[in-house]
């Protein structure tokens, strides 16, 4: 893996049982400025560099700051919380889908999923609408397979817009103002009011590459494997009720974060028979534990009358992800709303011309055609 320190190896964990024990044992760490002095006697001398504030987040730190930098955010990302926003997302969803209404096909990633999730990750954040076709250009740049150069460059813009609207919220301004739909849910605010500058842009940085992504993967992997079992699509397009189930298999049949941010580990440790040494870097496979047959019968067979609801795919442990419900309920509106104004919707890209993006991380297509079946009449879209 290229984003290894030099001179080190990693481990994979795989397993089921495995990456949950990992998640919650103590001594699997994330802190990158505990981890460097370990990386530098196994490396010898060659050592990992913090080298951006980016670094400086919840995913990259343990208890207490870890803590500390996850306290204010909790209370806004609770179910309760989330579920007061639904109206909202459901009104963005519709929105973006609008934007194609009559064309006689649509990419779903780059007209729909895309644009829907920055639409609700912008507003959960508090950007101004004004600026969200610049941000939605930097956001998939930086949680794409760029260049380094670029990746740099915007990574670099995104950090100095995030400060100036952090530093706006300080001076009381830019909020959304009383008694807008978004109003309660301006994450940039309370990270401005309740972290230190640097560590407020780290947060909402981090919030933006882990939430971003893997909610619009989902929702384009999610429609491509219900294409593949061309019944339960059926099934789904005609009872929504079960989209929440729904949602739950393609959590776990898909992964969209297949694999974790790097661990450390601070002392020996025998993991499934396998001994891992002080200062070992260790990722786990989401993607492969939740296709683990001793956890789940039949791990390859996706039914969303059965979710397997026991997955791993926000994670476990106090590092779990902290936009689970969001993700959940964002997903589950996209769906709501493809089967409301896209009947007999249908993949239209050949299989052989799928263009998977070349990350470890993360699992998506760059692009994927759909549009109206050979039996549908066309699409009736509410204006």
């Amino acid at each position: 893996m290229a984003y290894l320190p030099p001179g080190l190896e990693a481990w994979l964990v795989t397993a089921y049982e495995d990456v949950e024990f990992v998640l919650r044992d103590p001594r699997f760490r994330k802190s990158i400025d505990e981890a460097m002095p370990l990386f530098a006697a196994r490396s010898g001398g060659a050592g990992a560099a913090r080298g951006s504030l980016l670094y400086n987040n919840m995913a990259n730190n343990d208890p207490p700051v870890h803590t500390r930098l996850r306290k204010p955010l909790n209370a806004m990302f609770t179910a309760r919380s989330v579920a007061g926003r639904r109206d909202g997302v459901r009104r963005a969803a519709r929105e973006t889908l609008a934007k194609v209404a009559g064309a006689e096909s649509f990419d779903l990633v780059q007209d729909f999923a895309f644009p829907f999730s920055i639409s609700v990750i912008s507003r959960t954040l508090g950007v101004p609408d004004s600026d969200r076709g610049t941000f939605n250009g930097w956001v998939q740049t930086i949680t794409g397979d760029a260049p380094p150069e670029v990746l740099r460059r915007d990574a670099g813009l995104m950090v100095e817009y995030l400060r100036g609207l952090i530093r706006d919220r300080r001076d009381g301004a830019g909020a959304p103002a009383a008694g807008a739909p978004d109003a309660s849910y301006d994450v940039l605010t309370q990270l401005a009011t309740s972290l230190a500058e640097d560590e407020a842009v780290a947060q909402a940085y981090a919030l933006l590459a882990a939430g971003y992504e893997t909610t619009a993967n989902l929702i384009v992997t999610g429609f491509l494997t219900l294409a593949d079992h061309p019944g339960q699509l059926a099934r789904l397009w005609s009872d929504p009720g079960l989209v929440p189930d729904a949602v739950e298999e393609m959590l776990r049949h898909q992964s969209p974060f297949n694999l974790s941010l790097y661990r450390y580990v601070t002392e020996p440790v025998e993991l499934n028979g396998v001994l891992i040494p002080r200062g070992a870097i260790v990722f786990l496979a989401f993607a492969a534990a939740n296709r683990d047959e001793c956890r789940f019968p039949e791990p390859d067979t996706f039914d969303i009358t059965q979710p397997r609801r026991d997955h791993l795919a926000f994670g476990g442990g106090i590092h779990n992800c902290i936009g689970k419900h969001l993700a959940r309920m964002e997903a589950e509106v996209a769906f709501e709303t493809l089967i409301e104004r896209c009947p007999g919707l249908t993949v239209l890209t050949p299989d052989e011309e799928f263009d998977w993006k070349a990350s470890p991380t993360f699992r998506g297509l760059r692009t994927l055609r759909v549009g109206p079946g050979p039996a549908s009449a066309g699409w009736e879209r509410e204006q």
